[in-house]
């Protein structure tokens, strides 16, 4: 048996010469309705199936020779092409298998408004919970399968105050009723829009940078406390976060540490909580303030907020509210592989940190952190101390 995996681009007028001829040699069709009624010839028999299991059930079945399977667009990306193809090399060895490229939305947009993206960040939002924020942050283009997500995916990016971005949304790409609407961000969400329709965002502040220890200045501040600039730097060392880390911000204060986590942990997401709700209302203002779309900021108390939140990779302790080591067990029972950090002022905070790391099985580390900082005063500059900060960690890599 051979069976060929046939990207069917943008539709009829846009398949390749080669993924034809395929489709035209195969003794049977595997697809959605839509592409066996748009490239399916007369006389071939077809089976509907648009999942990946339903597909290789019908495969499992098939008699034929030769197999076309259709995927919209292109194998290669996002598609159901991949799990089809693993499943083969895994458990069918016998099947010859191959794969025939198509053009993606991706190419077809870009084409059609006659922008490059060779630079590009390219993004699918089938999910539920897909952060569009850090990529269109991070890029100076976007390109995004919306998976009909158009309004929602536009709240998003003006919540972190994208609204004025230029966008370009290509719908229903390659079908009777193609369109292409050059319009920005913020004016998306009062149109309706198919389920086939791809944006191409275009940032041109955008900024990839990684920082540790954003300037005190940049934050707004109230009257909650915050973790100051240089402590930042180094618990963001000692943590040594990762893109796709999923972070806590235990007491967020702020928010400028919670800032931080996300912008190291652009592809994963930080969690943020705080009894103070001026707290939450200013960690919310800073993360807009920083473009930052991957961030769950909520009123509460650790550790129970933490029961409804995915198994930490990191996490940072900024106030208990005297319950340290129900907060860190709590933690550590959700991934015994967790990086803490907690910071202190008061030696009895940090005794606490330190009993409640090593009742949890962590090596506690101490370091104290002692800050002075210059300003100006009568033409000389003079060294101003902060209070020192002790800061306790576990688990974190050296």
């Amino acid at each position: 048996m051979r069976i060929d995996i046939v990207g069917t681009g943008l539709g009829p007028g846009s398949i390749t010469r080669e993924g034809q001829q395929v489709i035209d040699d195969a003794g049977l069709l595997v697809g959605s309705s839509r592409l066996i009624e748009a490239v399916g010839g007369d006389g071939q028999t077809a089976v509907v199936a648009s999942r990946p299991d339903e597909v290789i059930a019908a495969i499992e079945a098939s008699r034929a020779g030769r197999v076309a399977v259709l995927m919209s667009g292109d194998v290669g990306f996002h598609s159901g092409a991949t799990k089809v193809a693993d499943w083969v090399r895994a458990s069918r060895p016998d099947i010859e298998l191959r794969l025939v490229p198509g053009v993606s939305a991706v190419a077809g947009l870009a084409a059609l408004a006659g922008v490059p993206w060779q630079d590009a960040c390219l993004v699918s939002c089938h999910g539920s919970d897909t952060d569009l924020v850090s990529p269109v942050r991070r890029h100076r283009r976007t390109i995004a399968l919306t998976g009909g997500n158009v309004a929602g995916l536009a709240t998003s990016l003006a919540d972190a105050g994208y609204g004025e971005l230029d966008v370009w949304a290509g719908q229903d790409l390659g079908q009777p009723g193609e369109s292409l609407t050059h319009t920005t961000i913020e004016r998306l969400p009062g149109k309706p829009w198919s389920a086939l329709t791809t944006l191409l965002i275009e940032n041109p502040g955008f900024d990839d940078r990684v920082p540790a220890g954003l300037p005190d200045e940049r934050f707004a501040r109230g009257t909650v406390p915050m973790t100051k600039s240089a402590v930042r730097a180094i618990v963001a060392a000692r943590l040594a976060i990762r893109p796709a880390d999923t972070c806590y911000d235990i007491g967020c204060g702020t928010g400028s540490v919670t800032v931080e986590l996300a912008l190291a942990a652009y592809a994963g997401r930080v969690f943020g909580v705080d009894k103070n709700p001026e707290a939450v209302g200013l960690t919310r203002q800073n993360c807009r303030a920083f473009h930052v779309g991957n961030v769950t900021a909520e009123q509460g108390s650790a550790p129970e907020a933490l029961e409804c939140w995915p198994a930490p990779d990191v996490a940072f302790i900024g106030g208990s509210s005297g319950v340290m080591r129900e907060i860190v067990r709590a933690i550590a029972r959700r991934n015994r592989q967790v990086r803490i950090a907690i910071t202190a002022i008061a030696i009895e905070s940090a005794a606490a940190a330190i009993d409640a790391l090593a009742a949890a099985g962590f090596d506690p580390r101490v370091v104290q952190i002692g800050v002075a900082e210059g300003r100006a005063t009568g033409g000389l500059h003079l060294m101003v101390a902060q209070n020192p900060v002790t800061l306790i960690y576990g688990g974190c890599d050296d």
